[in-house]
């Protein structure tokens, strides 16, 4: 009880003032906003934050809106290594089999448009803000795309790593050489846990910041990601992703943020809801700023990256010419220097010396700063 009360009382201390200016920045055109979670339990058995968008797809499957959804499973390759796939779900079953986050990079341009195209018929797909612009931009050249793509969830996101972090982690939790069977990023309420699946079923289970204290300092993050500043998703007709407000933690099922963007997401969210399939509430879309307040001023903030090329030794293009105060150009200045840093061999070393409780020390130095 006592916790419940202090989570209340922070998130009210730590709740921003958002404006309409900052609101049209960050999120973009919207419609409608929610707080979800599927309504059906085992489509939340393995998902990462209520299930909410598994259980769009499997209603769009189930009353052939779509013959498929194009989403990402993990599988596992020769020398235990995990890698993103895209595929084509076709059932509910399938749907589950992709359940949960994948921080991994995924190469949509070449893997999933060319999937879209063979499969010829109606798909709902499940992207990144990037991957989304590259659909949307694919769709206006291509009108077999536009009328095979029905809808375009879009997953909240702040950037994607490199798979030599995941192979890190991998190795680090496996018992005595047995071959990885599956391995789960995060499930779980609010952060999670990760998960590994060892041959003679040998489950190996850590809290999910010992893969996330890694990547939420950048270190192996892809080096496109400096270049965006779209976290919620602008292209998508429903944008999807967590809820990091305390007063969420006391919720005893995670929810999902849902924002409607176009007349087709409006109304496919509506009609779930009316048939009890989705369950939750109508939010305002301070809440859902509320639910990711650090993290979308310095995913935005690109300007403060742009003119730190010099760290990145590439141009970055600053198309929001955003105010750059003191803490925006060290916040990204670390981001920069911590990915550059785990692309050399030496770096890599020092970065898996560094002690535990050091990284997080690190990270919470970070995490103070983005709050300002």
């Amino acid at each position: 009880m006592l916790t419940k009360r202090f989570n209340l009382l922070f998130d009210r201390l730590l709740r921003k003032t958002w404006t309409e200016e900052q609101i049209n920045k960050y999120i973009g055109v919207f419609k409608r906003c929610y707080f979800t979670y599927a309504t059906d339990t085992s489509l939340r058995e393995r998902s990462a934050s209520g299930g909410s968008v598994t259980a769009m797809l499997a209603y769009m499957l189930q009353n052939k809106m779509i013959g498929g959804a194009v989403v990402v499973r993990s599988v596992v390759q020769e020398g235990n290594k995990v890698r993103p796939e895209f595929f084509i779900a076709q059932t509910v079953e399938e749907l589950k089999s992709a359940q949960g986050s994948k921080y991994s990079a995924v190469y949509f341009s070449s893997q999933a448009i060319p999937l879209i195209k063979d499969f010829g018929r109606p798909v709902a797909v499940v992207a990144l803000p990037c991957d989304t612009r590259i659909l949307r931009q694919a769709m206006r050249h291509d009108l077999a795309l536009q009328q095979n793509v029905k809808l375009i969830i879009t997953l909240f996101c702040g950037h994607n790593s490199e798979p030599e972090l995941t192979d890190h982690v991998v190795k680090k939790l496996q018992p005595d050489d047995h071959p990885l069977v599956e391995y789960l990023y995060r499930i779980g309420h609010w952060r999670g846990q990760l998960q590994a699946t060892y041959e003679g079923n040998q489950v190996v289970t850590k809290p999910f910041t010992y893969f996330s204290n890694y990547q939420n300092l950048f270190f192996f993050a892809q080096r496109k990601c400096h270049h965006c500043y779209d976290h919620t998703g602008y292209y998508g007709d429903i944008s999807a992703g967590d809820i990091w407000s305390l007063r969420m933690k006391n919720e005893p099922i995670k929810h999902t943020a849902i924002i409607t963007r176009s007349a087709v997401g409006d109304q496919l969210v509506a009609e779930m809801f009316e048939k009890g399939i989705l369950t939750g509430q109508e939010a305002s879309i301070s809440e859902v700023c509320d639910g990711q307040a650090r993290i979308l001023p310095a995913h935005y903030n690109i300007s403060a990256r742009s003119k730190l090329n010099w760290l990145t030794k590439e141009r970055i293009k600053d198309p929001v010419k955003e105010k750059v105060r003191l803490h925006d150009y060290i916040v990204a200045a670390l981001n920069l220097f911590n990915e550059r840093l785990s692309r050399t061999t030496r770096g890599r070393k020092i970065i898996f010396a560094t002690p535990k409780p050091l990284i997080r020390l690190y990270l919470v130095f970070i995490k103070f700063l983005e709050s300002f």
